[in-house]
């Protein structure tokens, strides 16, 4: 303000000395009232207006006395008016252009203009120019341009890429800003606005974080007034350089004005002249000076004049910096672990080319194809602080240089060392930073108490390693073995998998001494643990779990091979989906390793999913030469995506992203779809909820190369925890699943390589099968025609139930499981309906282990069980308990003949020949001749001789004693009830005897050569014995018959599905939904038509129990003598006897 006085003082003393007596006379018309009543009150203070000055005469008139205060001064060549009515502006303007006077104003832009109407301050279009040069010196072509309902008008037909805001009301600014600006992206903002305005926004846009380094400010004169944001630029008129207020630049312009009239100007022609001169446009002249904001002082830059700008000192810009920000899009910076150092350790690159997913989504974010973050632009700045070792002093070094580079967000290296240490180095050195793991499943890194600002995208140890044998179990093996490395990370991962094996029964059969090695062996070093993996060759596991890390997986391999292990001898399963590819890699061993390396298994979560995961892996192989990415590189894409989708959710709902707490609250709370499938982090956990897996093996193609492929998903959330969608090819080259050991089931006394199919044995067992269901088949037909071919009444009258009506039933259901494990195979479909029919089936392998002789108890117990079973029939046949009936054994066991006459002859029926039939299974040898055959169920006995002919006579006996007599006692157990009330007819008994005989056989001969054979002959036989049931009535009761014809049914449908399944080769939902569904319309036509047709003739007591029924029904003699019961027995009992 004094620099200003004392300017014109001196202007007015030169003034003074090179001009005549005459001056200015200036009528200044104010209204008291107006707004600009404290402008006059301010150029009174600063002494303006004082009576000395004889180089302007000024008085004060009244807007009504213009006429007569002109009247009383005819020299006034100038008349002041501080009004801001409009209507009082076009009322002096008149006058002035009556009088032909000077009008002079405080206006911006006119609304009346006429030739005698001049403004003492700079126009709006002055001012825009000289912005305008401004952006086009610095290349900044976007924006913001905050303006206020007087100046918006001015960017009316602006059409470049800034974004005009009007303030409307100052209390909407807090919201402008968060809702509309921060989403923009933008990185400039331009203030065109009064004081109290500007000062507003300059306050909510530091507060939003938007006046840091890479954003510029630039202010118009009355927004710059109290600005102290460093780095602004404000556009100031010049001269006008020290204003403080409004009120000061309109004083400070009429000073100018006026003094620069009373020095070059005598009388009122000449003032036109000079104006029309100097000041074409009738505004204050096009000069303009520019100030920066430095140290909180306002430093003059340079000048703008006439559009042409001028520099004298250096700029700084936000941030203390002085690069020019560019008006690009926002940049939001998230740092990345992707380096290859390891302090004090070789480097490692596993993390380097997984994280090439991070710089993919990158692209994918700032080319807009993830829809998020459209206006701003991600970049991603590398660290190199360890990528599998963890060094604090190095990492806090390592940290601490670029520590403003870490940004928003850091997502953590490759190893879960580096991951844990960098998470308490930021805790230490009280950095919040949100840090996001795309790789590291360490198992304490779930733990939000401990770390807090952690998250991760990939599963914890503590889930997937646990779900290994979830994953065994599910393939259909029931053992393995396991080695782990003695590291923080292999035991980890070795105390969830033998959890896990332990909660779903499978058996780690290798010592616990075998099991472990040290983390940091090499090649030389493992010779000295030799011993150890000898342990685990000897357990004769073919599945092994490996849960080590590269170099040493290979290792162990190679070791393997060394101690004689060859193709198909071990499969290993490992959590590493990387070594499926990365173990062939060349150097003087690889020959060992594939030898061993086909198929590897390994589950891994599902990668490149939907159409953003194909496009990215596109992207990718396009990026990196087509060069196979990284088992992790779309977590590393994933695990961006989630800071950046975080980011982006808290932008669009106006909140502060650049607060860290709230920032890794958001990360834990959204859910989105990326190249991994859904991202979802589990409530009071850092771990992401991860339902499906990819199971991914590998093999050999048609050149030779191996290359990884997926057979299918595993679901651990899902009651079909498997889906199979391509077979596993096995090292024979077959879809054939092998066994758990190596040797069969049973360690067997010579070499795998010896064995052989023997062609002889495969002939002499279809010809014992088939000439034994002959000769039983025969005599079923014998004895019906003989003794069992009558009728039986149909059940018209209602009865009540009894104890063996229940077993008839139970009977019924029983068979569907029978009949299910005698045709082909449907593991595929579901392994757990497969468990549920191995107690009532033929393999008893499947039920419990035929190893150490077990096999041959159950023979045992089988020729006894036949042995006790012939004992009945003949008390029974023969009379005895009649003809002795003093005599207690053949009472007792007359009495036990009611219970164990169905479950011996019935329900028996089909596991006791089929055992029988097992003895005479010789079919592999390690020699030419039948001596040199082995029993299929236990390796160590060769046939035809020593123990195994005397076996093969005895059930070659049993069986010809057990068939004719379980025919001829199935009939007969019911005519002996007296309280069964559902008979079966004998001619169904003979008929299923017969069907039954031919379906083991064909399981014993047929299933063995040829699986799909198997199960279209089983089908087809199926079908036939449906339609015969349909036809001959089983039941006196229609309710029963039309049971077994839909229990039937459902056998068939099994069937049919099952041999699909082996034909494709694979199995997979859909057939378990089609099985499902088929049984279920199945069920749900038969009870429609039970309903309607077949109406129920049993019933019970109210409060009768089973237990009831069982005293009732067994508390008594209820055994009839033959020649009551048996037709024409008194003919045949002769021929009996």
């Amino acid at each position: 303000m004094s620099q200003i006085l004392i300017s014109l003082s001196i202007l007015i003393l030169y003034a003074w000395f090179t001009h005549s007596a005459s001056s200015v006379e200036l009528m200044v018309v104010q209204d008291n009232t107006g707004s600009k009543n404290s402008l006059w009150n301010f150029l009174s203070m600063k002494n303006f207006f004082y009576s000395s000055n004889d180089l302007i005469d000024w008085y004060n008139c009244s807007i009504s006395e213009i006429p007569k205060c002109i009247e009383k001064k005819p020299n006034t060549s100038v008349i002041l008016n501080l009004f801001d009515d409009l209507s009082i502006q076009f009322e002096v303007s008149q006058l002035c252009k009556e009088y032909k006077i000077i009008h002079l104003v405080l206006q911006d832009e006119f609304v009346y203009r006429d030739e005698w109407t001049y403004s003492a301050i700079s126009s709006q279009y002055n001012r825009l120019d000289a912005f305008f040069s401004l952006l086009k010196h610095y290349s900044w072509d976007k924006g913001v341009i905050f303006t206020n309902n007087f100046d918006q008008d001015i960017f009316t037909n602006f059409t470049s890429d800034f974004k005009v805001l009007t303030i409307e009301n100052k209390t909407d600014i807090d919201n402008l800003i968060k809702r509309i600006v921060v989403p923009m992206g933008s990185s400039l903002y331009y203030i065109f606005a009064s004081s109290d305005e500007s000062n507003s926004i300059q306050n909510n846009l530091a507060g939003a974080n938007l006046l840091t380094s890479g954003n510029g400010l630039i202010l118009n004169q009355q927004g710059g007034y109290n600005c102290s944001v460093e780095g602004a630029l404000i556009i100031v008129d010049m001269g006008q350089e020290d204003t403080c207020c409004e009120e000061d630049y309109f004083a400070n312009s009429v000073i100018n004005f006026l003094s620069y009239l009373a020095i070059n100007a005598e009388n009122s022609s000449e003032i036109k002249l000079l104006l029309e001169k100097k000041l074409k446009t009738h505004y204050s002249e096009n000069k303009f000076s520019l100030l920066n904001i430095q140290n909180g002082q306002r430093v003059i830059i340079g000048s703008i004049i006439d559009g042409n700008i001028k520099f004298y000192n250096d700029t700084i810009f936000p941030g203390k910096t002085k690069t020019v920000p560019k008006s690009t899009k926002k940049i939001i910076n998230i740092s990345i672990g992707d380096g290859s150092a390891n302090p004090n350790s070789p480097p490692s690159t596993v993390g380097t080319i997984g994280a090439r997913g991070s710089y993919v989504a990158q692209k994918f974010i700032n080319e807009g194809l993830l829809g998020i973050l459209l206006n701003f632009q991600v970049n991603l700045f590398s660290f190199d602080c360890g990528t599998t070792v963890y060094n604090e002093a190095f990492a806090k070094a390592c940290f601490t240089k670029d520590y403003n580079n870490i940004g928003l967000a850091y997502l953590s290296p490759f190893g879960s060392s580096p991951t844990v240490g960098t998470l308490r180095l930021f805790k230490k050195m009280n950095w919040t930073i949100p840090v996001i793991g795309s790789t590291n499943s360490e198992a304490t890194l779930n733990s939000t108490a401990i770390y807090p600002m952690y998250t991760r995208v990939w599963p914890s140890s503590s889930f997937s390693y646990s779900l290994q044998p979830v994953l065994l179990r599910a393939l259909g093996w029931k053992s393995a073995a396991i080695m782990y490395q003695n590291d923080s990370w292999g035991q980890t991962g070795y105390f969830y998998a033998t959890q896990g094996a332990e909660n779903h029964n499978l058996d780690l059969i290798n010592p616990i001494e075998t099991r472990v090695l040290p983390a940091t062996l090499d090649r030389a070093g493992i010779q000295n643990y030799t011993k150890v993996i000898q342990g685990v060759i000897d357990s004769q596991a073919r599945l092994i779990i490996f849960i080590f890390q590269s170099p040493l997986c290979n290792y162990v391999l190679e070791t393997f091979y060394d101690l004689g292990m060859r193709k198909g001898d071990i499969i290993v399963f490992t959590p590493l989906a990387d070594f499926l590819s990365d173990f062939a890699k060349s150097d003087n061993y690889t020959y060992k390793r594939l030898e061993l390396g086909s198929p590897m298994i390994t589950f891994f979560g599902q990668q490149w999913v939907g159409s953003i995961g194909q496009t990215a892996l596109s992207r990718m192989l396009q990026l990196y030469n087509n060069s196979s990415p990284s088992a992790y590189a779309a977590y590393w894409f994933d695990g961006l995506f989630s800071a950046a989708y975080a980011v982006d959710y808290m932008i669009n709902r106006g909140r502060d992203y650049t607060d860290p707490l709230k920032l890794e609250s958001t990360i834990r709370s959204v859910q989105f779809v990326g190249c991994t499938g859904t991202v979802t982090i589990e409530k009071d956990s850092n771990d992401r909820i991860l339902s499906k897996f990819d199971v991914q093996t590998n093999k050999f193609d048609v050149n030779g190369n191996l290359v990884k492929y997926i057979i299918g998903a595993l679901r651990p959330l899902s009651t079909h925890i498997l889906q199979i969608t391509n077979p596993i090819i096995y090292s024979d080259g077959t879809t054939i699943k092998p066994a758990d050991l190596r040797n069969q089931d049973n360690p067997c006394p010579f070499p795998d390589d010896s064995v052989k199919t023997f062609m002889k044995g495969k002939i002499l067992v279809f010809g014992i099968c088939f000439s034994i269901a002959f000769i039983s088949i025969i005599i079923t037909i014998y004895i019906w025609k003989r003794w069992w071919n009558a009728q039986i009444d149909e059940l018209k009258d209602k009865q009540e139930v009894s104890f063996p009506d229940v077993i008839i039933g139970a009977t019924i259901v029983i068979e569907f499981f029978q009949y299910s494990s005698m045709g082909p195979n449907f593991s595929m479909i579901s392994p757990f309906l497969a468990e549920i029919s191995n107690p009532f089936g033929l393999e008893l392998q499947n039920i419990i282990k035929l190893k150490n002789g077990v096999f041959w108890v159950v023979v045992d117990i089988v020729f006894g069980s036949i042995v006790i079973w012939i004992t009945m029939c003949m008390v029974i046949l023969f009379r005895l308990d009649e003809k002795y009936a003093r005599v207690s054994p053949f009472r007792l066991i007359a009495w036990l003949a009611d219970y164990l006459m169905p479950i011996l002859g019935n329900l028996c029926f089909i596991p006791f020949i089929s055992i029988c039939l097992d003895i005479f299974v010789c079919d592999e040898s390690i020699g030419d001749s039948f001596t040199d055959s082995f029993l299929a169920k236990d390796c160590y006995y060769f046939c035809w001789k020593d123990e195994h002919l005397v076996y093969a006579i005895i059930s070659f006996i049993a069986l010809v004693c057990y068939c004719p007599l379980a025919v001829f006692c199935r009939p007969l157990w019911q005519e002996l009830q007296h309280l069964l009330h559902v008979k079966t007819t004998p001619l169904f008994l003979m008929v299923k005897t017969i069907v039954q005989l031919i379906l083991i056989v064909l399981n014993k001969t047929l299933k063995r050569a040829t699986g799909l054979g198997h199960g279209i002959v089983f089908t087809v036989a199926m079908v036939c014995y449906v339609a015969f049931i349909y036809k001959f009535k089983p039941y006196n009761y229609p309710r029963f018959s039309w049971w077994q014809i839909l229990v039937m049914i459902g056998v068939a449908w099994l069937a049919f599905l099952s041999t699909v399944c082996i034909g494709l080769g694979y199995g997979s939902l859909i057939f378990l939904i089609v099985l499902i569904f088929g049984w279920v319309l199945i069920a749900c036509i038969g009870v429609y038509v039970q309903k309607r047709k077949y109406p129920s003739m049993l019933y019970r007591k109210k409060g009768q129990t089973v237990t009831d029924l069982f005293k009732f029904t067994f508390g008594k003699n209820s055994t009839f003598t033959l020649k009551k019961i048996v037709p024409n027995y008194e003919k045949g009992s002769s021929e009996l006897s």
